[in-house]
């Protein structure tokens, strides 16, 4: 599995002049960041680049003598140097692209013409869901914090709000830029590809979607302080869903600086449910035990930012020779499935690699080896490819949710949406919460 490495390095950036700067996550001692708060941070030389007075956070650029400087303003909490992660992507394999779908037309059973490769759609019942109540997501806002969008795609431009997309990475479009990766594309078609005659379809096909670029296109990384607006920006958009298929390599240790970081963020994550907003995170590729798991020198892992209080953690289930036979067991955990139950809420398809054997199958027209269709198809930039990941699952239980909150007349707080959730999921772990599986694999028929 193709993994990138946890990186601390400080983010960094040249300010006028040339003189080296270095960007702070600043938290008030108060759920407040007001103007005289701003005037006094800049009397000790900083720089105020974001601010989030409704969580007491803002984002400052100084040199690095300015932690100490700031430690004489008493309305201040903490200032912290902001840090880089690069977080691990799922397994891919090569797209396919317009052209190629063209050449093989398909015998499917939906007019949406790959759906016959969408095997999580089934493992979460997701069209008996739409058989019986009709609902599809009309209605309800999805923030996707993830590398943007490939804004044109015939799949992803009938429910995308362009208006209100946004990016958070210095330098780059919310839309996908050549040679960036597709993941955050990937991600947004599992939860709300058209039902448009045309490609693949999501679990909620009228839902609305806005991309929220957190996650640098060309390098998977992105900032605590990236994270922290976009999150604060999707509650301010009246987002009722964000999903963030997001998880730090390796788990994030706690140290000193990285609980106040993720304290930060934290605060975002509160005022989202704050404002209704229901936040949905993936588990991480990495098979690690959070129930248990430290680094080498003794500090304790948490999942990031899936871990935080309020967030829906979701492991990765799967298939082993789907393609060969469409019946078989679909909620194998994932072998790089990270788990524990201080993580774990829910289960859902995330798409595996373990099957062992060679040959070749053939699905809605397309023939690929038979392993390739244990993963989860959904669309890329510039066409559609299969993919294996945690960051594959939580859109699934994002697009539940986005089906549930339609059916309630498109308004509904976290804990219910959780309820819902909880109530309909099928049991196939232990009893109770599992570390693997949490409350269950996530259904949508169920759940309506």
């Amino acid at each position: 599995m193709k993994r990138l490495t946890l990186s601390l390095a400080i983010a960094a950036t040249m300010a006028a002049g040339g003189a080296h700067a270095e960007t702070f996550v600043v938290q008030a001692r108060s759920l407040a960041f007001d103007a005289a708060l701003v005037q006094q941070v800049e009397v000790q030389g900083g720089q105020v680049v974001a601010r989030y007075p409704q969580i007491g956070v803002a984002i400052v650029d100084s040199d690095a003598g300015f932690p100490q400087r700031a430690r004489r303003l008493r309305g201040l909490e903490s200032v912290t140097a902001d840090r880089v992660l690069e977080f691990g992507l799922p397994e891919t394999v090569p797209a396919l692209d317009f052209a190629e779908a063209a050449a093989n037309p398909p015998d499917s059973g939906d007019d949406d013409f790959f759906f016959d490769m969408q095997w999580g759609h089934d493992a979460v019942d997701a069209p008996e869901a739409w058989e019986r109540t009709g609902e599809r997501g009309a209605g309800v806002r999805v923030a996707i914090l993830d590398s943007g969008i490939d804004c044109d795609h015939p799949d992803l431009q009938p429910n995308l709000n362009a208006g209100l997309s946004t990016s958070f990475v210095a330098g780059e479009t919310v839309c996908e830029m050549p040679g960036g990766f597709n993941h955050g594309s990937h991600v947004a078609g599992t939860v709300a590809a058209a039902d448009n005659a045309f490609g693949a379809i999501g679990i909620a096909p009228e839902a609305e979607i806005v991309a929220v670029k957190v996650l640098s296109a060309y390098t998977g990384s992105g900032s605590f302080a990236s994270i922290i607006g976009g999150i604060v920006y999707a509650a301010d958009a009246d987002a009722d869903l964000v999903n963030m298929s997001l998880g730090v390599r390796g788990g994030l240790p706690v140290t000193p600086e990285t609980h106040s970081l993720a304290g930060a963020v934290q605060r975002a994550l509160t005022y989202a449910r704050q404002q209704g907003t229901t936040v949905i995170a993936s588990a991480g590729n990495d098979g690690i035990d959070f129930d248990t798991a430290t680094d080498p020198y003794g500090n304790r892992l948490i999942a990031f930012p899936g871990g935080l209080h309020g967030v829906i953690g979701v492991s990765a289930t799967a298939p082993a020779g789907w393609g060969l036979s469409p019946m078989t067991d679909k909620d194998l955990l994932a072998h790089y499935s990270s788990h524990g139950k201080v993580v774990v809420n829910f289960a859902a398809p995330g798409g595996d690699w373990d099957y062992p054997g060679n040959e070749n199958c053939t699905i809605a027209g397309i023939t690929r080896p038979c392993f390739v269709f244990d993963y989860v198809f959904s669309t890329t930039n510039g066409g559609w490819t299969w993919a294996a990941g945690t960051s594959m699952a939580a859109p699934h239980v994002t697009g539940v949710a986005a089906l549930i909150i339609g059916a309630n007349g498109g308004d509904m707080d976290p804990s219910e949406v959780l309820s819902a959730l909880t109530h309909g999921a099928d049991d196939i772990g232990d009893q109770g919460i599992d570390a693997f599986y949490g409350r269950g694999r996530v259904n949508a028929d169920r759940s309506l």
